[in-house]
């Protein structure tokens, strides 16, 4: 995905400076003024204000002035005039910072329920790996005995973590076959080496039908 960072300008307020007169033609009651906002943005999302200019121009001798130009009352009253809080300037910030929350809300959650299924690994389970290379792929519990886990490895690695996800395809796993045992594979956990379990509901039932006693 490309993303396009820059800065653009937004007018947020005009109006009349009253009883000001103008430094060309000394007319009163003649300067209007424009004030636009400058605001940083990423793909034409803004993300925040950085500044602000001011536009100032004389009905009477059409002539235009920068902020520099103006006596010093005058720059006063622009720099007092109020602007109201432009809340889409924020807007792109805002997403960004409730993206973060939610994606740091989803990893702790995660993190959680690892921490849990890896003390009671279950046929079907599919666990993410990080290798030492910085690739990611993912295996699949095939057996469980007293001491072992009888595992197959996917054929494919993955550049990111998220991506990882999207090798899980039953074709993907063909005969790279691992045997750990229990006390192995949480060394791997224990080395963030799995960096997330998976178990499908179908699975969450039947381990809890299997508890429950007869």
């Amino acid at each position: 995905m490309l993303f396009l960072i820059g800065t653009n300008d937004s007018n947020v307020k005009n109006g009349l400076l009253s009883g000001k007169k103008c430094p060309n033609c000394e007319s009163f009651d003649t300067l209007h003024f424009s004030i636009f906002r400058k605001y940083v943005y990423i793909t034409l999302i803004p993300l925040f204000p950085v500044g602000k200019t001011v536009n100032i121009h004389c009905d009477q001798c059409d002539h235009y002035f920068d902020y520099e130009q103006l006596s010093e009352d005058i720059q006063e009253k622009l720099r007092n005039e109020k602007l109201q809080s432009s809340v889409w300037m924020f807007s792109g910030s805002i997403i960004i910072a409730l993206y973060l929350i939610y994606s740091l809300n989803n990893y702790w959650q995660e993190k959680d329920e690892t921490s849990l299924l890896i003390n009671t690994p279950l046929k079907g389970d599919v666990y993410n790996l990080k290798f030492s290379n910085g690739y990611y792929s993912t295996l699949k519990i095939d057996k469980i005995t007293k001491d072992s886990v009888y595992t197959t490895h996917n054929d494919y690695d993955a550049y990111l973590p998220y991506e990882a996800d999207d090798l899980d395809k039953a074709e993907n796993y063909s005969d790279r076959k691992v045997n750990y045992s229990r006390k192995g594979l949480l060394e791997l956990y224990k080395n963030d080496e799995i960096i997330k379990i998976r178990r499908s509901r179908q699975l969450e039932n039947q381990d809890q039908n299997y508890k429950i006693p007869l």
